[in-house]
């Protein structure tokens, strides 16, 4: 009996050491491994691609928070090659270590090359069984190699980490879109919705002299705050990282077929229900353009503006009805808030002042996103925020779908869009006392 037990546990152990030891065979040590944080692809010369590899370079325990080791965080390589497995075989030769793209967080597609299509692109990296399908892609309006190149992590040495907390600033601005590998192919070879990405580029001012130049590019309708209108290299800020995220690039099928600005991906984010939490900035709805404070002096010609931070309170309603062969898309947009700042003498704490900011709020978020709309409608031809889903689920038949021709018969689309706000909390601690009333009053 004890001869058969340890005979059976001979065996089982054997067995788990078999497992152990398969499990390592090919197994890489971690300090063998060159990790790329981000890839860049241009187009070369004769049908080939220029790739960029920007790769994290180790830092030594303890000289991490010294000055100038940011600087040295990242590395860049860049090869021309036919294809991005040729680029890979190619920059293996030049250095020691092996490359690994298991913590790659940036696809960065140069503007030029996204405009002839990206579909062959795209499906490379989703079979590369080393790029996750979370991780992020954008495009750069000028070259991919001049903006990694120029990227400097000011504010976190980890150079992944960076573009990691880069890539979901539209969380919490929502002058970008959420725009992940995985996610764009799958809008790419939908025949509903088309895909996005979010437009990179460098922000390279020297002087505020040249802010005059920027701004003037800038759209002003109706005397609105230009706050968030620019996109990615034209935006009028000086700092030592010279990356800059905003705005989004507009695809049909593979290929790019416009830029929007940063207060148009907001409007993308609504309809979309995928809005955060933002701060977002109007005219003041009773004093914006007329402001006379009485006699108080030198304030009669500024601009008053009132600054909430604005969510959704529920996702958004869209429903699309075909009379005579035109769609009619219907979309009901419910947002909250709560005001963080009131620069005129008006006391929106009272309901009767709120209901007015509710009201004129709702109307400034309606306009711009039916101009959103409109926009991607006319100029782009091209059904981003997915209002064709809807109708496709009423086709039972997938060649009956096709046969409909969606993107065709969006480009008559109507569209009527309607926005509840609701301003939860007036942002008031103590009684407000409006400054007209002050004067003459010991303070």
């Amino acid at each position: 009996m004890k001869r058969t037990i340890n005979k059976s546990m001979i065996s089982i152990a054997l067995v788990l050491v078999f497992f152990l030891m398969s499990g390592c065979f090919d197994s890489i040590e971690v300090d063998e491994m060159a990790y790329v944080v981000s890839l860049g692809i241009d187009k070369g010369l004769e049908g080939n691609l220029i790739l960029s590899f920007l790769f994290a370079v180790p830092i030594s325990v303890g000289v991490g928070g010294e000055i100038g080791e940011v600087e040295k965080s990242t590395t860049l390589i860049t090869v021309e090659a036919s294809t991005i497995n040729g680029a890979v075989s190619i920059v293996n030769t030049l250095i020691s270590k092996r490359i690994n793209f298991s913590h790659a967080k940036l696809i960065l597609i140069s503007k030029e090359l996204a405009q002839e299509g990206v579909e062959k692109y795209i499906n490379a990296l989703i079979r590369y069984r080393e790029f996750r399908p979370n991780m992020y892609i954008a495009i750069s309006r000028g070259r991919a190699e001049e903006f990694l190149n120029a990227v400097r992590p000011v504010l976190e040495i980890n150079p992944a980490k960076f573009f990691e907390l880069f890539m979901v600033s539209y969380k919490y601005t929502g002058y970008s879109p959420r725009s992940e590998l995985e996610r764009f192919y799958m809008k790419m070879e939908c025949t509903c919705n088309q895909p996005v990405a979010a437009l990179l580029d460098i922000n390279d001012l020297s002087d505020s002299s040249e802010f005059s130049r920027v701004l003037s590019g800038a759209k002003i309708n109706n005397h609105d705050n230009m706050e968030g209108n620019y996109k990615a290299g034209e935006i009028p800020v000086i700092s030592d990282t010279k990356s800059s995220s905003m705005g989004l690039a507009v695809f049909r099928g593979d290929k790019m077929v416009g830029e929007m600005a940063g207060r148009e991906a907001l409007s993308f984010l609504i309809v979309t229900g995928e809005l955060g939490l933002v701060y977002y900035s109007i005219p003041d709805p009773v004093e914006g353009e007329t402001y006379r404070p009485g006699e108080l002096m030198g304030i009669e010609s500024e601009k008053k503006f009132v600054s909430l931070r604005l969510g959704m309170a529920r996702k958004p309603s869209v429903k699309v009805s075909i009379k005579d062969d035109k769609p009619i898309i219907n979309v009901n947009i419910f947002l909250e808030g709560d005001i963080l700042s009131v620069d005129s003498d008006q006391d929106y704490s009272l309901r009767e002042q709120l209901n007015i900011l509710e009201q004129h709020t709702a109307e400034h978020i309606r306009k711009s996103v039916y101009e959103f709309l409109v926009k991607t409608r006319d100029e782009f031809k091209s059904d981003i925020c997915g209002t064709g889903r809807p109708v496709k689920k009423t086709f039972l038949y997938w060649d009956d779908w096709i046969a409909f021709k969606w993107m065709d018969k969006y480009e008559n689309a109507e569209f009527n869009v309607e926005v509840k706000v609701s301003i939860r909390r007036s942002g008031v601690m103590a009684k407000h006392v409006p400054l007209s009333q002050l004067k003459g009053k010991d303070k």
